[in-house]
């Protein structure tokens, strides 16, 4: 068989391993979870529901230490910027340029209901991550971890004025 026809047989056969893998919601990569079930589409895209994903009730006995400062919120975004924009989106509504890649989606950090759990939540679950999402427990530090979350809270939690 010329190499020509066997490249084009391989191209084929991942195509359909790839179609399936899609379609069947399990991602190229099978040791991904199945998708958890969510509350409905928007834009084609699924509704994740939060509470899929609780923090243990002793997350929120963990306050933040880090002072709400420009210079916290600058590091927050530059933080986010480079570790969670591709997922979250430059927005933070679970848009980046690499979320429809991605099983679940990664979750609009802008929505009441995000903002409906404490900080203390949100930081054990940047810490401890949920596949995909990854654990940043060892790559950022517990200062930047809390900044991200001074830099979204100020910037994209709906309670606050003028948002």
């Amino acid at each position: 068989m010329p190499a020509k026809h066997a490249a084009a047989i391989l191209l084929a056969v991942a195509g359909i391993v790839g179609v399936v893998c899609v379609g069947t919601g399990r991602g190229v990569i099978s040791a991904w979870p199945k998708p958890p079930r969510h509350a409905g589409m928007v834009g084609g895209r699924p509704i994740l529901r939060l509470d899929r994903w609780r923090a243990p009730a002793r997350a929120c006995k963990t306050k933040n230490p880090i002072p709400l400062t420009a210079e916290s919120i600058q590091t927050g975004q530059a933080v986010f910027s480079q570790n969670c924009a591709a997922c979250h989106g430059d927005n933070a509504q679970g848009d980046g340029p690499t979320a429809s890649f991605l099983s679940p989606h990664p979750a609009n950090l802008t929505t009441a209901a995000f903002w409906k759990q404490c900080q203390g939540a949100i930081f054990w679950k940047i810490t401890t991550g949920h596949s995909p999402m990854p654990s940043f427990r060892d790559s950022l530090t517990r200062t930047q971890r809390w900044d991200v979350i001074n830099y979204l809270n100020q910037t994209f939690n709906p309670a606050h004025a003028g948002h």
